[in-house]
C-alpha cells in the first residue's frame, strides 16, 4: 500500500491494520477499525445479564478510523468488574474487547467533513441494546502497548513511502538508510516500545525533510495530513 499510494490516508490505514493484527493477533482477511474514543455526553454503558450469560451496550463510540471495515474490534471500561470464564478460568474483569460485525443495533455513522485523512471513511460507532455472548468477550487488558505498536507500523509505513516516492537515487539511499534500523531491530524481534522510543526524532526529520521536496506536491492532502503524522509521533 504504501508504495503505491498517493495520499497519507492510505498510509496510516494500512500501517493501522498491520498494527491492530500485530498486537490483537487478529487473523480475518478482512479490515478492522478499533473502537476506543467516548464522549461525556454518551459513554458506553454495559448491562451483564448472568442468567442468559449476554452483556447488553448502550452508547456512542466517537471515532472509528473507517465506517467501511468488516470488523469493529469494541474496548469497554466497564463500571462494575464482571466475572467471566476465559482460557479455562474465571477472570474478574474491569474492561473489555469485544469484536463487532454487522449486527443491526450497532450503527455506524459516516462523517460528512473530516479536517485529516479526507480519504477514509471516518465515523462513529452508535450501540443501542446491541447484545453480546461472553464467549465473543476477552480482556480488555489486550490493549496495553497499543499505541506503540501503532506508532511503529507508522513510522515503518510512512519510511517505505518516502523511499518510494523520492525521485533522486541519493535521497532514495537517504531515506533508506534511515528507516533500516527500524527495519532491522524489528526483525531481531526487539521492543517495540525501545524501537519506536530511539527512532521518533529520526522520523520526525524525515517528515520535514521530504515537505522540503518537490514530490510533496503530488501527496494529496499532505498540507493537513502531515500535521497528523508529527502528531502521532509525539
Amino acid at each position: 500500500m504504501a508504495s503505491v499510494s498517493n495520499n497519507l490516508s492510505w498510509i496510516f490505514f494500512s500501517a493501522y491494520q498491520c498494527a491492530i493484527r500485530y498486537h490483537f493477533k487478529q487473523k480475518i482477511r478482512g479490515t478492522i477499525s478499533l473502537a476506543v474514543r467516548e464522549t461525556s455526553d454518551a459513554p458506553v454503558k454495559a448491562t451483564f445479564d448472568n442468567k442468559k450469560n449476554i452483556l447488553s451496550l448502550n452508547g456512542r463510540k466517537s471515532w472509528l478510523v473507517s465506517t467501511n471495515v468488516e470488523m469493529i474490534l469494541l474496548f469497554v471500561r466497564l463500571k462494575k468488574p464482571i466475572e467471566l470464564p476465559l482460557n479455562n478460568s474465571t477472570h474478574l474483569l474491569n474492561s473489555i474487547l469485544i469484536p463487532i460485525y454487522k449486527e443491526k443495533s450497532a450503527i455506524r455513522k459516516t462523517f460528512e467533513k473530516t479536517r485529516f485523512l479526507k480519504n477514509l471513511n471516518q465515523g462513529n460507532l452508535e450501540l443501542k441494546n446491541t447484545e453480546i455472548m461472553i464467549e465473543k468477550i476477552f480482556s480488555g487488558n489486550n490493549i496495553r502497548g497499543f499505541g506503540n505498536v501503532e506508532q511503529f507500523f507508522v513510522m515503518l509505513s510512512l519510511g517505505i513511502f518516502f523511499v518510494t516516492k523520492v525521485k533522486s537515487l541519493k535521497l532514495k539511499k537517504f531515506f533508506l538508510k534511515e528507516i533500516t534500523p527500524l527495519v532491522q531491530g524489528y526483525s531481531a524481534r526487539k521492543s517495540i516500545r525501545l524501537l519506536v522510543k530511539s527512532n521518533k526524532k529520526t522520523f520526525k526529520k524525515l517528515i520535514n525533510r521530504f515537505d522540503q521536496l518537490p514530490e510533496k506536491k503530488a501527496i494529496i492532502d499532505w498540507n493537513s495530513d502531515k500535521v497528523l503524522f508529527r502528531n502521532i509521533l509525539k
